[in-house]
């Protein structure tokens, strides 16, 4: 019997072979007009190749099925709340601080990203990070910012703004809202991307932070981010970690000096990196509409959030985020790398 390698090898082949008449077959329908056999072989070719995609996939963790999903799923989110636009080319994404158009990034990108980096990605994949998220790093923060608040104001205005819930079967609660300031944000933030007070990406909190402004890294990597996280809108307070896989979840109570070194020398935590706001403020609109709760309400179930993955070096402060019950907001606010409050905690990402 013909190995399980030499199958996939013949279907490939197959496939290839197919595709040659199905290209055939469209310059004679360009001729002709009759689009009727190019339209059958286009479906068979487009059953055969997720066929063997399948066969191919090597992350169990996460089924190529509900990948999909939660790229589709993101991508009508994007849409719905104004983030995503119509750019010159006809396709759809945004444009960014450095006024260039950046598209929406395509599924099939996504998977290529993915399979260069299999080996990594399967083990993070296993030990929780299945919560895909596609973030538009290269918009204005100012912007995404303004977003983040329509939709919270929206929500709230509609009944459906909840709190965050432990269990889906736990019953909802509403949150009351300071309709005039749904979102407060540090002074500093504003403009802090085009005025590259903000950096990214910093090897250390201090003046010798190595980080990246934004326009240095849109020019390097483009407008989009591309990463997994936890499935974890309450960040676990002091002893509430799991331990999934060999990984214990990082828990509340460290600086963010502690945490970024945690991330960059335990091999535990290899390969994980700090969110930066844009991804945070992402991942809220996102978990919001797509449950009607917020994130990192630390009066609640949940923790603040620090974001590692920016720096206010002139201020010398972390980016922080979450929900305050007493203001009826969520803030946008910053603290002293050196400070280690019970409350505050991290979200890690894993980049591809």
């Amino acid at each position: 019997m013909p190995s399980e390698c030499k199958k996939v090898r013949q279907e490939y082949e197959n496939l290839k072979t197919l595709k040659s008449e199905f290209d055939l077959e469209l310059e004679k329908a360009r001729e002709t007009g009759n689009l009727f056999k190019a339209k059958e072989l286009k479906a068979k070719l487009e059953q055969k190749r997720n066929a063997l995609s399948e066969k191919l996939w090597t992350f169990e963790s996460l089924p190529q099925k509900e990948l999909k999903e939660q790229y589709e799923d993101q991508k009508e989110i994007l849409e719905r709340v104004g983030i995503l636009e119509k750019l010159s080319t006809g396709e759809i994404g945004i444009r960014g601080i450095d006024n260039k158009e950046y598209a929406f990034p395509t599924y099939q990108e996504l998977i290529k990203r993915m399979r260069e980096n299999k080996e990594m990605l399967k083990t993070k994949i296993e030990q929780g990070f299945s919560q895909l998220l596609i973030v538009p790093f290269g918009m204005k923060l100012d912007d995404l910012i303004e977003k983040y608040k329509q939709v919270i104001l929206k929500h709230y205005q509609e009944g459906k703004l909840l709190a965050t819930k432990e269990k889906p079967s736990d019953p909802d609660e509403p949150l009351e809202l300071d309709e005039k300031e749904p979102v407060w944000v540090w002074y500093e933030y504003q403009n802090a991307d085009r005025r590259r007070e903000l950096v990214y990406f910093p090897e250390k909190f201090s003046e010798n932070h190595q980080g990246k402004t934004k326009q240095e890294i849109l020019k390097k990597q483009g407008g989009w981010n591309i990463l997994f996280i936890e499935d974890l809108p309450n960040l676990p307070r002091k002893d509430k970690g799991k331990d999934i896989k060999g990984r214990k979840q990082l828990e509340t109570g460290l600086t963010s000096n502690k945490y970024l070194e945690t991330l960059k020398t335990s091999s535990v935590y290899k390969n994980e990196t700090g969110m930066t706001p844009e991804e945070q403020i992402i991942y809220a609109i996102k978990y919001l509409e797509q449950t009607n709760q917020v994130i990192d309400d630390y009066s609640g179930k949940g923790s603040l959030s620090f974001q590692l993955g920016a720096y206010f070096p002139t201020e010398g402060a972390v980016p922080y985020a979450g929900w305050d019950r007493d203001c009826r907001q969520a803030r946008l606010g910053r603290d002293s790398p050196g400070l280690s409050p019970s409350v505050y905690g991290v979200r890690g990402a894993v980049r591809v």
